[in-house]
């Protein structure tokens, strides 16, 4: 399965049209549906921090709070303008279609390899550094060590920021 036979899957899904500027997914909300993004350009951000850029069509946007049944910890928008079809019944996608989830999963193991590349890079750049960067590398340690499904991705110091 690739990203043409996505969006054949989503065929019959309500669309979406976003304006520039708006929000498909904000941060904190509790999002049961999964996107598919059919036309134009979404970045995942946090704050004003642009994490992600999205512009192939049949990409999947969304998948993380699904999956992890957990309220969206980045906002998605279209900077100008996309268009989106709505997936409200993914699980029935999984079910029924297991292609789907081979696609969903080689799509998020595609992200990860970046993330995990660049806190390598991150690792080797500030390894020796002194001061708060150096604490860089064992906060990086400390994140990817953890395979609890309850790790909270809040902050000490602002246990109720959005995120």
């Amino acid at each position: 399965m690739n990203a043409a036979d996505v969006l054949a899957l989503s065929v019959d899904a309500p669309e979406v049209e976003l304006q520039p500027g708006d929000h498909a997914i904000r941060v904190g909300e509790a999002h049961p549906a999964l996107f598919v993004l059919v036309l134009g350009t979404v970045e995942i951000r946090r704050g004003d921090t642009p994490l992600a850029t999205i512009n192939e069509p049949g990409s999947v946007v969304g998948e993380l709070g699904l999956l992890l049944g957990t309220p969206a910890a980045a906002d998605v928008v279209a900077p100008d303008g996309a268009t989106l079809r709505q997936l409200h019944d993914a699980e029935r996608l999984f079910r029924d279609v297991p292609e789907f989830g081979q696609f969903l999963a080689t799509t998020l193991a595609r992200r990860l390899h970046r993330v995990t590349s660049l806190l390598g890079d991150l690792h080797e750049q500030f390894a020796d550094t002194p001061g708060a960067l150096g604490l860089v590398p064992h906060v990086m340690a400390n994140l990817v060590s953890t395979d609890r499904a309850d790790t909270d991705v809040g902050s000490d110091r602002e246990p109720d920021a959005p995120y």
